[in-house]
């Protein structure tokens, strides 16, 4: 086992191949490892430690300190120890993936002492293992190889403060090598291709090698200690997502010390709820259930046939990772009680039992009066479907029917767990007419396009009214929120569901990663709804009488919004149609527009 040959001479930035001039850019996705369970097979690979802590990006910028969490978070004051020690890294400006570690007494990195150390401006403890180079003076690195990332990181770091631990990569037989790793000890080995660039988001070029089973898992409940005082907690349970339902996956006994006990009991206090999230019901008279919004890192030893989680093990709430306070999607029935509906079950995402259809007839009629407007907003850009075949409706998922027209476009895709997808898309009326000869009734697109999927090019804030709520309140808090948006300058345009609310749908400038669409979108919903809580949420699970959600959630990879002209499942076929803010202050009504009348008004198009 030798370390990778680094070439000696240090030759300037400028003539690494593939180095590319241009400004710092902000925050970028990072490469994410697949998982395997063995090294991968062949030559050209080298082996990283895998260190058990937080993925922490760094960004120096003329003197200026930026850390970034995982999904993008800024988290520099928790990183305050490593944001201290980067003024001393000999750059003018350069971005540095790594991992945020606290060594344990056995001299191995500890994810519990490390959350202990967060925020601590001046501790000692905190280590930042820097293992690629992103950019530094001027050039983007991405592009480059893995070897002249790496050559320049290690030159880099080679009079850097003892926070920074340049990863050393390995060159070994994977079997060999991954062996030993667990021999020691460690939580694991990163296996990283030579030759290649770096590429944000789930990648193949790197595979993470765990030598202990460990994941995030949503916690759906606790059990509290009897006669504890202060009040803390005796075990978990956790859930996971199966089929797009949130299901049991067992307890978590064991993990615990005084102080996470207490510290998780209070953490889990302000969500506790009356009922399970779950959307299988189990019998749990001990649970105190919780709503599904905290994420616990859990190491285990195996799963059980049923897909319990055995020796399950406590690791530490995971901060760094971006939870969505929503619950799962009621989905179809379990196959025991599946009910012969003529569609697989693999395709059925979410039943529509209560959804009302037009023929295939009407809705090509339909097409065809507007597919012109229609296309600007939605032609070009993936798709979600909610289909109507052998009288059910469903929102669609997994494989794609056989027969699908020519005109509809496919357009494969990395899924973030891993795995190849599917996506469909149409940039005529052919391509809407096709949609239409396999069922598809409503269209819901991506907030970006096919040609840069990872990206998003616009927002949108749902206006979704709780009961009793009357619609002139939604219409002033769509007319409230169009002066902040403007505020960022952003752009807003108004769009009628369908519904009983409104979206509010803004083009980005520039088009950016989705987690950071997700964050802008998060943030402004968040000092919008600072002005009344009374009057506003941001949760979807919140009390809903009488308030308006700013739903936020339709930003992000993959999730949409009902996409602008396409029809509603819905009696009497109202469409989600675009209109001028004249129109919103006169009154217009939320279901202004059906397929029969979808030009009442004069429409917006977008920008």
């Amino acid at each position: 086992m030798c370390a990778v040959a680094l070439r000696q001479s240090r030759s300037e930035v400028s003539r690494v191949t593939a180095a590319r001039k241009t400004a710092i850019p902000g925050y970028i996705e990072p490469c994410d490892p697949t998982l395997r369970e063995k090294p991968p097979p062949g030559e050209g690979w080298v082996y990283e430690i895998k260190a058990d802590g937080y993925r922490a990006q760094l960004h120096l910028h003329d003197g200026d300190i930026t850390v970034y969490s995982r999904t993008g978070l800024d988290w520099t004051e928790q990183f305050s120890s490593i944001a201290a020690s980067a003024h001393k890294v000999n750059a003018k400006s350069a971005i540095i993936d790594g991992e945020a570690v606290v060594y344990g007494s056995g001299g191995l990195p500890d994810f519990q002492r490390l959350r202990r150390e967060l925020g601590r401006k001046q501790s000692e403890r905190v280590r930042y293992h820097a293992f690629d180079l992103l950019y530094l003076d001027g050039y983007d690195l991405r592009g480059a190889a893995y070897e002249d990332r790496k050559r320049l990181l290690q030159q880099l770091l080679a009079n850097a403060p003892e926070t920074f631990v340049y990863v050393e990569a390995l060159e070994a037989d994977g079997d060999e090598i991954f062996a030993k790793a667990c021999q020691l000890g460690l939580e694991g080995l990163v296996a990283k291709r030579l030759g290649r660039p770096y590429r944000s988001g789930r990648q193949e070029t790197w595979i993470k090698l765990k030598c202990k089973k460990s994941e995030t898992f949503p916690i759906v409940a606790f059990v509290e200690k009897l006669g504890a005082h202060p009040r803390k907690i005796a075990s978990l349970y956790v859930g996971r997502h199966k089929d797009g339902k949130l299901v049991y996956a067992g307890k978590v006994r064991t993990g615990y010390t005084e102080t996470t006990a207490r510290e998780l009991r209070e953490r889990l206090d302000p969500l506790i709820r009356r009922t399970s999230p779950l959307d299988v019901r189990i019998r749990k008279p001990k649970a105190t259930w919780v709503e599904p919004a905290v994420e616990a890192e859990v190491e285990y030893g195996a799963l059980t046939d049923d897909g319990l989680l055995r020796e399950a093990v406590f690791k530490g709430l995971r901060g760094d990772l971006a939870v969505r306070t929503v619950k799962a999607p009621r989905s179809a029935p379990s196959s025991a009680g599946w009910p012969k509906l003529g569609v697989p079950k693999e395709n059925i995402l979410q039943l529509l039992p209560d959804a009302v259809v037009p023929s295939k007839e009407e809705l090509a009629n339909y097409w065809r009066r507007v597919w012109n407007k229609a296309l600007p907003h939605l032609g070009h850009r993936p798709l979600k479907l909610v289909r109507h075949v052998h009288g059910t409706t469903f929102y669609h998922k997994g494989p794609l029917p056989k027969d699908v027209p020519e005109a509809v476009h496919q357009l494969r895709i990395q899924k973030r767990d891993g795995g190849q997808g599917t996506r469909l898309w149409v940039d005529s009326l052919d391509g809407l007419l096709g949609l239409v000869r396999i069922g598809t009734v409503e269209l819901h697109p991506w907030n970006s396009t096919v040609e840069d999927f990872e990206h998003a090019d616009r927002i949108v804030i749902d206006l979704d009214p709780g009961e009793g709520v009357e619609w002139q309140e939604v219409a002033d808090t769509a007319l409230e929120l169009r002066a902040l948006l403007k505020r960022e300058g952003l752009d807003p345009w108004p769009k009628l569901t369908g519904g009983k609310g409104v979206h509010l749908m803004a083009p980005l400038d520039e088009p950016m990663l989705h987690d950071r669409a997700h964050r802008i979108t998060r943030g402004l919903c968040s000092e919008f709804a600072a002005r009344n809580p009374d009057r506003y949420i941001l949760s979807a699970q919140a009390r809903r009488a009488r308030r308006i959600f700013l739903d936020y959630l339709r930003n992000g990879r993959g999730t949409t919004a009902v996409g602008t002209y396409s029809p509603r499942a819905r009696e009497g076929f109202p469409i989600a149609a675009p209109v001028s803010w004249a129109s919103l202050e006169k009154g217009i009504r939320p279901d202004a527009f059906t397929m029969d009348s979808p030009f009442r008004v004069k429409q917006r198009r977008p920008p």
